[in-house]
């Protein structure tokens, strides 16, 4: 190491001169200490201890603060800066051996515009996604039956977590499988209704084209009428004997056999027959028309019954579980405990993922709401940051937007997360808006609750001259880079940054586009003139 020497200005030594003298002259500089001796020694003579120590107190205060604080000696104060000045300053210009070039790695490169967008970095943490994270609580009052889940087990989506016996569990179950069985009766009644008046249609149109009575038995023998058919056959087999028997009369009218008293008699019988096997026909064709649809309307009211106790017991389960793993919830035959029990109800998990915690054993009694298990997917997680009022407005981000994160950490110290929505609201008590991004974690090296910054991009893509962002160099609030001169020799110049992105700064004032600059091993010249300086 090379020794440091500290010189003293001729200020400093003329204040060490004016303040000089032997301790034990009686004095701290000079003859004004004696001469507060003595009066001291007048004081005490003429007034009393108390008041002579207090006065002596008030003396000493007013010769240490206009004596000691320079106050005699202005020219002190200028002379010790002039001194930490020179002392401070860094040397224009460092050499560097050849053989100290090449362990530097020293490389140069030029002075390039580019396109850079100004950014702000604000807090955040990573959190859980939302939407990965399922906080597993018993949804019924009941027993662990079983456990099969372990803490920082991996779970495929569908796997059991728990069985729970409980009874509530086997009346809904019950009550499906009732609601079920009705909607088969109602099924059957349906069906029967339907055949029925399609029958009936189908028989009315026949006997409209006046068949014999022999043929439409032959025809309708094995279709189902059920009491329908007594109705139209029997109706229609009057009116097919009552216009035979007309027939007749009409041909013995005619031979004047008859009297005119019989056929009025037997003309008004056939308008008699035709007028009841209309109103048979009638009748019925609204009667079976009606049965069906009463049928229709209770098969429809036992469907929705099925449905609402089904709800009734997927809300009883959990509906968090997925439409697939609930249909499996709602059947106690796959329980790998007691087979068929309708009171058995098996936990399985929603999705792929990690058992991140268990709070339940064996035996254990729990209500409605106790926590059992928490379940997580890392492989994705959420970034929160939280962007205060004040700068949001300068923020500039969209969905899917790319946004560096930096995780302090963690081994990939600098990841990529894009942009999944941001708060609709400014918190209340941090005064910030909420912004969240999505971030891989395929290796699992991220935990949720670490700490992050994130850097959000602000106002638009501007040109600017810049350099790598370790061409750049800072000493006690300057920045500078150095500038390659001949074999081995560089010089420092000054500059003014703004744009910094972590990989490049901008320069402002101090370079021009094309200058070739020092990109890899200014920390070893810096370092270098650090040692000069203290030479």
């Amino acid at each position: 190491m090379r020794a440091s020497v500290t010189a003293e200005s001729p200020g400093e030594r003329a204040g060490q001169s004016s303040r000089g003298g032997t301790p034990g002259a009686g004095g701290i500089g000079g003859r004004k200490p004696a001469g507060f001796s003595g009066v001291l020694a007048t004081l005490q003579k003429g007034l009393g201890g108390g008041v002579a120590l207090a006065l002596g107190v008030v003396a000493w205060w007013w010769i240490s603060t206009h004596h000691f604080s320079g106050g005699e000696h202005p020219s002190e104060e200028p002379a010790a800066t002039a001194a930490r000045s020179s002392t401070s300053a860094l040397a224009d210009e460092v050499s560097l051996p050849a053989g100290a070039r090449a362990s530097a790695g020293i490389d140069v490169g030029t002075v390039t515009r580019v396109a850079m967008h100004e950014h702000l970095t604000v807090p955040g943490r990573i959190d859980y996604d939302a939407r990965r994270r399922l906080d597993y609580a018993s949804p019924v009052d009941g027993i662990i039956s079983q456990v099969f889940a372990q803490v920082r087990q991996r779970v495929s989506k569908g796997d059991s977590l728990a069985e729970v016996s409980s009874p509530a569990v086997g009346m809904a179950r019950d009550d499906v499988r009732r609601r079920e069985d009705d909607k088969q009766i109602e099924i059957k009644a349906t069906e029967w209704a339907t055949t029925i008046a399609d029958n009936v249609e189908s028989l009315l149109d026949t006997l409209a084209r006046k068949p014999p009575l022999a043929d439409v038995e032959v025809m309708f023998k094995d279709r189902i009428l059920g009491i329908n058919r007594e109705k139209i056959l029997g109706a229609y087999s009057k009116l097919l004997l009552v216009e035979k028997v007309n027939r007749s009369t009409l041909e013995l009218r005619d031979g004047g056999v008859l009297s005119g008293r019989i056929i009025e008699e037997r003309t008004s019988n056939l308008e008699v027959a035709k007028a009841n096997f209309d109103a048979a026909c009638e009748e019925v064709l609204f009667s079976t028309r009606q049965e069906r649809d009463r049928a229709l309307a209770s098969l429809a009211q036992a469907d929705r019954l099925v449905e609402v106790s089904k709800e009734h017991l997927r809300t009883l389960v959990g509906s968090r579980l997925g439409a697939e793993i609930a249909a499996v919830a709602e059947d106690a035959s796959d329980s790998p405990g007691d087979h068929g029990s309708l009171s058995t109800l098996i936990m399985r998990t929603p999705f792929d993922g990690i058992v991140e915690d268990v709070f339940v054993a064996r035996g254990e009694r729990v209500q409605g709401g106790d926590p059992m298990f928490v379940v997580a997917d890392t492989s994705l997680l959420w970034v929160r940051a939280q962007i205060h009022e004040r700068e949001w407005t300068a923020v500039d981000v969209v969905h899917g937007q790319e946004v560096k994160v930096s995780v302090p950490g963690a081994q990939r110290h600098e990841l990529v997360a894009r942009v999944h929505h941001v708060g609709a609201i400014v918190e209340a008590e941090s005064r910030s808006v909420s912004l969240v991004a999505e971030l891989d974690n395929d290796d699992a090296h991220l935990k949720p609750g670490m700490f992050v910054w994130v850097d959000l991009p602000q106002g638009s893509v501007r040109e600017a001259m810049a350099v790598p962002a370790a061409a750049v160099m800072r000493h006690e609030g300057e920045a500078f880079v150095f500038e390659p001169l001949t074999e081995g020799r560089y010089r420092r110049v000054a500059v003014t940054t703004g744009i910094d992105n972590g990989d490049l700064v901008e320069i402002v004032t101090g370079l021009q586009e094309g200058e070739p600059v020092v990109v890899a091993g200014a920390f070893v010249l810096k370092s270098e003139l650090l040692l000069e300086k203290e030479d």
